[in-house]
């Protein structure tokens, strides 16, 4: 019956640099898509169960700290949850499609998209900030100065490069971006293990044959 639906969730999520969406926002973009090419939409509870029971999509619940599903206050939704979402913040269930990987290089991405987003939020509350309140002033620097720091560690730690590096590292054996440091470092402990090694074998085999002409000297 909601195929049609099912079919432009699948396109929509295909199309998402986040890869893991908001079931929410996903069902508001195909929702546009259902008044355009006039297909029948199911309400957003139904269209999560949909989404949860189709096998192209891997549903994420949103759980409280308890591990409980997480339900929407009515008051909250009606007085903030708006605002939040025109910022690109949605609350609540996530899906991705089964068939992506979440590769270092993506899970990256994802990050630095989130946090620019948090920044860009933050710059339009500045710009919007109510004048003669100081303390709610000094607030948001506050925050803004935070937040700006931690997006430029965000871009550094998560640079597409050490996210291709960290990729491969892990498609060779599960290491870490140090590995190779610290894989040269175990490289020189064991030559210098190994180097005493053969000296050690050398000194056993040349014991006996010491010993052997001084047993000889002495029959004689």
């Amino acid at each position: 019956m909601y195929e049609r639906c099912l079919n432009e969730a699948e396109r929509i999520l295909a199309s998402d640099k986040d890869v893991i969406v908001a079931v929410k926002k996903i069902w508001e973009a195909v929702e546009k898509q259902g008044r355009k090419q006039r297909f029948e939409m199911p309400s957003l509870p139904d269209f999560t169960a949909l989404l949860e029971g189709d096998f192209r999509f891997e549903f994420i619940p949103s759980l409280d700290e308890n591990g409980e599903p997480l339900g929407e206050s009515p008051r909250e939704k009606s007085e903030q949850q708006e605002d939040l979402e025109s910022l690109g913040f949605y609350s609540g269930d996530r899906v991705k499609l089964k068939g992506v990987e979440l590769k270092p290089e993506i899970i990256g991405g994802l990050i630095r998209r989130k946090v620019d987003v948090t920044m860009d939020a933050l710059t339009r509350a500045w710009h919007r900030r109510p004048e003669g309140d100081q303390d709610a002033e000094d607030q948001l620097l506050d925050i803004l100065a935070k937040t700006q720091k931690l997006q430029r560690d965000v871009k550094n730690t998560f640079s597409p490069e050490r996210m291709k590096d960290l990729d491969l590292a892990l498609k060779q054996g599960g290491k870490t971006l140090s590995a190779p440091r610290a894989n040269k470092g175990a490289a020189k402990k064991k030559t210098e293990k190994k180097k005493p090694q053969p000296a050690a074998k050398k000194s056993q085999t040349k014991k006996p044959a010491s010993r052997a002409p001084s047993k000889r000297s002495r029959r004689k």
